[in-house]
């Protein structure tokens, strides 16, 4: 998967439970080995949205370099597949179960691209330059009113919050999961970010775009940890950068 890229990476990851909550239902996976970065954020309470996160990360740890991008995709789909069967499964055939699901947000390299994959609206960004852009779009209902024309403004502040809040995507939450897959060509100095939304709850995208174009991944997995833990952090949080540097 990634033994003839022109590119060399360093990656730093971090994940905290937050203020506010008792558990930490996200879930990283950070394997620059292999060239694959995985956040996971789990819902269903405890005992079910960790685990539902936990069990996302612990198959994606299992995959191995491939050599076509195609066959690590398969693989990377085939594996998130067979947990939401598993995940879904379970809420249909255990009395009382209950629903127990992820969001989980994807990076892979393969030769001069990367590859984001995901499902629901934990995200992945890149900063290049000065210049951040969001590579995902969130499977939410605040999403969806958005494609659809109804801006913010047409929904009460109550509504937009509840909007927000609800999934419409994730590991786990219905028989048939699609994932959506993203390529982008890197250059040199591109900084990648996968987070979960306990981040971005917290930290606006100009704050988020400082901090990935100042620091190197360590201090900036450090920086924007500190900044959402000074604020309400109501939510877990967990983020992982990755640093892109052109082998010349």
């Amino acid at each position: 998967m990634i033994n003839d890229s022109p590119f060399k990476w360093s990656s730093a990851s971090s994940s905290i439970t937050g203020n506010v909550r008792k558990i930490n239902e996200d879930s990283c996976l950070d394997m620059p080995a292999v060239g694959l970065w995985v956040v996971a954020d789990g819902m269903g309470g405890h005992n079910a949205g960790d685990v539902a996160s936990r069990m996302i990360t612990e198959s994606l740890a299992m995959v191995r370099p491939q050599p076509r991008p195609s066959s690590v995709i398969d693989d990377v789909e085939n594996r998130l597949l067979a947990v939401n069967n598993t995940l879904y499964r379970r809420s249909v055939d255990v009395p009382d179960a209950g629903l127990s699901g992820s969001t989980v947000a994807v990076l892979l390299v393969f030769d001069r691209y990367t590859i984001s994959m995901w499902a629901g609206d934990s995200r992945v960004y890149r900063s290049r330059g000065t210049v951040l852009e969001q590579i995902t779009t969130d499977h939410s209902e605040m999403q969806e009113h958005s494609l659809s024309g109804i801006a913010n403004g047409g929904l009460a502040g109550g509504a937009v919050e509840a909007a927000q809040n609800v999934i419409t995507r994730a590991v786990g939450g219905t028989e048939e999961l699609h994932v959506d897959i993203e390529l982008r060509e890197l250059q040199n100095g591109d900084h990648y970010l996968i987070c979960s939304d306990g981040l971005y709850k917290e930290l606006n995208e100009a704050q988020i775009g400082q901090y990935l174009s100042t620091y190197e991944p360590r201090a900036a997995c450090k920086a924007m940890i500190e900044h959402a833990q000074k604020g309400e952090c109501i939510d877990n949080v967990t983020v992982a950068t990755v640093q892109f540097r052109e082998i010349r």
